[in-house]
C-alpha cells in the first residue's frame, strides 16, 4: 500500500513519505497528514478528514427544535454555548422574537466565559505539543474555576444545552456576581504573567517567531477565521462586523497581530482572554432585573416557513447556521458553516517548507477542532 502511494505522488530518491495519523498524540482528534520529507524539511503535505463523521446536520433535521439544542453541544464541547447561541438565534429570527433584556446579558456573559475556557485549554494543549509542560499545567489550573462558573449556572461542565428560544434555561444563581468578579480578577493576573513568560523566554521565542507564517492574503483566501486569521493582521470579528446580543453596546477591542506566525496566533488568544474578562465585567455591572426567558412553550416551537443564516463569533471564529423551516416542529434543512474546517485546510500549505520538528507547534497554534470538522 505504501509503495502504491509513494508511486502516485512521484517521490524522488531523496524523499520519503510519512503518515502522521489518523491517530497520533499530537492531534486534537483523528485526521491524516501525509508528509513528503526531504531530510528534516516538509516538501509537501496532504490532509484527509472524515474519520469521525457524525451526521449532525441530518440528525438536526430529524429532531424537534428543542431536541436540537443538545445536539449542537456535540459539534464541539469547547464551544457548546456558542453552538447553542447560533442555532437558537436563528430560530428566534424565524419566529420574529428576541430574548429578554436580562437573557441577553446572561447569554453574553456565558459566551465570553466559553471563549476564555476554550482559549485556556487550546493554549495548554499547544504548550504540551511543544514541550512546555509547565504552561499546560498552569492553563488547566486557570481553566478550572471558569468551568466551575459555567457549571454553577448550567449544572454541566462541558455540554451545557443552556440557551433557549427567547431566553436561557436558568437565571444566574445567588452569589454568581461576587464569585465571577473574584475569579476573573485572579485569572487576569495569572494570564498577564503567562503572557510575560511566553514573550521573553528565549527558547520559546526561537520555536515560535517566524515559524508557520500564514500571510494575510492566504488567510483570507482560505477562509480562515477567528484568532488564526486575526493573528495574520485581519481585523475581522463577527461581534463587531455583524453584532448580536449586547455587543453593539459594549466597549472592547478586536485583537490582531501583524506577523501571522505561531507566536502571534497564541498571543492573540492570550489577549482575547483579557478582553473577554473586560466584557464580562461590563455585563455584570449593567445587568438588569426582569425575566430570563420569554413565555413560550419550548415543546411547541413551530416557526413560520422561511430561511435564515445566523452567525456568531465562537472561540475559533465564525460559526454560522443556515436553517430552513417548512412550518413544522422540525427544521427542514440545517447547514453548518464552522470555523474549524477552513482552519484545517490552511494546515498543509503552512507545513510546506517547515522543519518536521516544527509541525507540532504549527498545527497546535491553529487551534482547530476535529469534532467540529467531522460534524
Amino acid at each position: 500500500m505504501n509503495g502504491e502511494i509513494e508511486t502516485q505522488i512521484n517521490l524522488k530518491p531523496s524523499e520519503m513519505l510519512l503518515h502522521l495519523g489518523p491517530q497520533h498524540p499530537l492531534q486534537p482528534g483523528p485526521f491524516l497528514l501525509d508528509l513528503v520529507l526531504e531530510g528534516e524539511t516538509v516538501k509537501d503535505a496532504t490532509l484527509e478528514m472524515g474519520f469521525i463523521h457524525k451526521g449532525i446536520e441530518k440528525i438536526l433535521e430529524n429532531r424537534t427544535y428543542l431536541q436540537c439544542i443538545p445536539i449542537t453541544d456535540r459539534m464541539c464541547y469547547l464551544a457548546s454555548i456558542s453552538n447553542n447561541e447560533v442555532f437558537c438565534s436563528g430560530v428566534e429570527s424565524l419566529m420574529g422574537i428576541e430574548p429578554t433584556e436580562r437573557a441577553k446579558y446572561i447569554r453574553t456573559i456565558m459566551l465570553e466565559l466559553t471563549r476564555i475556557q476554550s482559549h485556556l485549554l487550546g493554549i495548554g494543549e499547544y504548550a504540551t505539543d511543544i514541550g512546555f509542560l509547565s504552561m499546560f499545567l498552569w492553563m488547566i489550573r486557570e481553566r478550572e474555576p471558569i468551568i466551575s462558573l459555567l457549571e454553577m449556572v448550567t449544572g454541566a461542565r462541558l455540554n451545557h444545552s443552556f440557551v433557549r428560544f427567547g431566553g436561557v434555561a436558568y437565571d444566574l444563581p445567588a452569589g454568581f456576581k461576587e464569585k465571577t468578579l473574584r475569579t476573573l480578577n485572579e485569572i487576569r493576573k495569572k494570564v498577564e504573567k503567562h503572557d510575560e513568560i511566553m514573550s521573553r523566554d528565549s527558547v520559546y521565542l526561537k520555536r515560535t517567531k517566524g515559524v508557520g507564517v500564514l500571510s494575510r492574503k492566504a488567510a483570507m483566501e482560505l477562509g480562515v477565521a477567528g484568532p488564526a486569521m486575526r493573528g495574520s493582521g485581519v481585523d475581522y470579528d463577527i461581534r463587531k462586523v455583524d453584532p448580536y446580543l449586547l455587543y453593539p453596546d459594549l466597549d472592547f477591542k478586536v485583537i490582531t497581530a501583524p506577523n501571522g506566525d505561531v507566536f502571534d496566533r497564541v498571543k492573540v488568544r492570550l489577549s482575547e482572554i483579557l478582553e473577554s474578562i473586560y466584557i464580562i465585567e461590563q455585563c455584570i455591572d449593567m445587568i438588569p432585573g426582569g425575566p430570563f426567558k420569554q413565555g413560550y412553550n419550548p415543546y411547541l416551537i413551530k416557526p413560520k416557513p422561511g430561511e435564515v443564516y445566523s452567525r456568531v463569533e465562537d472561540p475559533r471564529g465564525e460559526m454560522g447556521m443556515y436553517i430552513v423551516s417548512d412550518g413544522t416542529f422540525k427544521p427542514y434543512r440545517v447547514k453548518v458553516r464552522g470555523p474549524a474546517f477552513a482552519t484545517m485546510q490552511a494546515l498543509p500549505p503552512l507545513l510546506k517548507g517547515a522543519y518536521m520538528a516544527d509541525n507540532a507547534a504549527i498545527a497546535s497554534s491553529m487551534d482547530s477542532c476535529t469534532s467540529e470538522v467531522d460534524r
